[in-house]
């Protein structure tokens, strides 16, 4: 009797406090719920802006680099969590956003397993317009084992009988079979409709499909494109967002673009293009060397990322920080880079003694691209740049 006593009270305190959850949920008009493999972030913080921009009231949260709740005048205030990160913390957002009589909640996307995927969309936020920016090869231990598996993952936010925003292009139908079992209307955003002089107006690096997925989702919220895009280039970026910033020593500069937290292939690849179509690398330009942060509890990546580097890159040093040089050595040296060409920095912790490493082996300057991860000491070269670089 006393165990039948205990599960009954435990289930009606489930059934409460999901009836007060959906009582919370319905008080907020607009929920945006935010998916995707790369720039869920940025595009999380845009919409906020965007949506602050044309008179809402807004409560965002990001998960990425640095978990942040965003208030309505653009603040910001760390998450603070017991243990590890849960889908459940954004039940406590959605009540703290009805708190502060919010009516519009954006909220990133935190689940990576299917299922958890599924409950943080139809459960919990339940979403008026869902966003999956793109869909690339990363997680596929969880989402995979094939990108198209990941497609279907992602898919599973698509928010019932709602609008679904996407820059996606190879694996849209996954995505708009999925719309069309929940009725929702999928709106495809086009990044050329973002102009490159806008896009390049960002504080930092930003990419057009990111911008048109934000502005995609704020005009279906009412707001107007213009005014929309007005407040997304006020926006602060995430702090794992790419910037580029140079710092000049005696024998020369030397510019970072910390793109550590777009840790596979496709993303990084994008941005080699991106850096290339903006002539801050070729032929003319400086030297170019990859900064190679890694972390030991992420060694495939490392493979993955090693024959981009060797034959789409091509850069005259490659120094490895963080974790797993000698794996890293080792994948570098199967893509096709010699031993002279790799420098292993792993047992240095001080981002000023690294760039001195650095300096030392490309005096007259260079042009650095971090890749590989935030953790370890992505995150610390980066901040080193940033407080005491200047932009390019």
């Amino acid at each position: 009797m006393p165990f039948a006593l205990l599960c009954a009270g435990v289930l009606l305190f489930g059934l409460v406090e999901s009836t007060v959850h959906s009582m919370r949920i319905r008080r907020i008009p607009i929920r945006i719920h935010v998916n995707g493999t790369r720039g869920k972030s940025t595009v999380t913080r845009l919409i906020a802006a965007g949506l602050r921009a044309g008179g809402h009231r807004v409560i965002a949260k990001t998960t990425g680099t640095a978990p942040n709740i965003i208030l309505e005048d653009g603040s910001e205030m760390p998450v603070r969590r017991r243990g590890r990160a849960n889908i459940s913390e954004q039940i406590r957002v959605a009540a703290f956003a009805s708190r502060r009589g919010a009516d519009a909640l954006v909220l990133e996307c935190m689940a990576l397993e299917p299922e958890n995927q599924w409950v943080s969309e139809h459960r919990i936020v339940r979403s008026t317009i869902g966003v999956i920016t793109n869909v690339r090869e990363d997680h596929l231990d969880v989402m995979g084992p094939t990108v198209s598996d990941v497609a279907r993952a992602l898919a599973l936010t698509v928010p019932r009988r709602g609008h679904l925003v996407t820059a996606e292009t190879d694996h849209l139908d996954v995505i708009e079979a999925c719309a069309r079992r929940v009725g929702a209307t999928v709106h495809r955003a086009d990044p050329s409709s973002i102009p490159e002089d806008v896009n390049g107006a960002f504080e930092y690096v930003s990419f057009r499909e990111n911008v048109a997925c934000a502005v995609c989702a704020c005009e279906l919220a009412g707001v107007p494109r213009e005014v929309a895009l007005g407040g997304m280039l006020e926006a602060r970026g995430d702090p794992g967002v790419m910037h580029i910033r140079r710092i000049t020593r005696p024998t020369g500069a030397y510019v970072l673009a910390a793109a550590f937290a777009a840790n596979d292939r496709a993303s990084n690849s994008a941005i080699w293009k991106l850096l290339r179509e903006r002539g801050l690398v070729g032929e003319r330009a400086r030297p170019v060397a990859v900064v190679m942060n890694n972390r030991g509890d992420r060694l495939p990546r490392i493979g993955e990322l090693a024959p981009l580097i060797a034959e789409e890159i091509r850069p005259v040093r490659v120094f490895l920080t963080g974790q797993a040089g000698r794996v890293a050595s080792r994948c570098l040296n199967a893509a096709g880079l010699a031993d002279d060409v790799i420098c292993d920095l792993t047992a240095v912790r001080d981002p000023e003694q690294i760039l001195s490493e650095i300096e030392q082996r490309l005096p007259g300057g260079a042009f650095l691209l971090g890749l590989g991860n935030t953790k370890t000491m992505g995150q610390v070269i980066a901040d080193y740049f940033e407080r005491n670089g200047e932009p390019l």
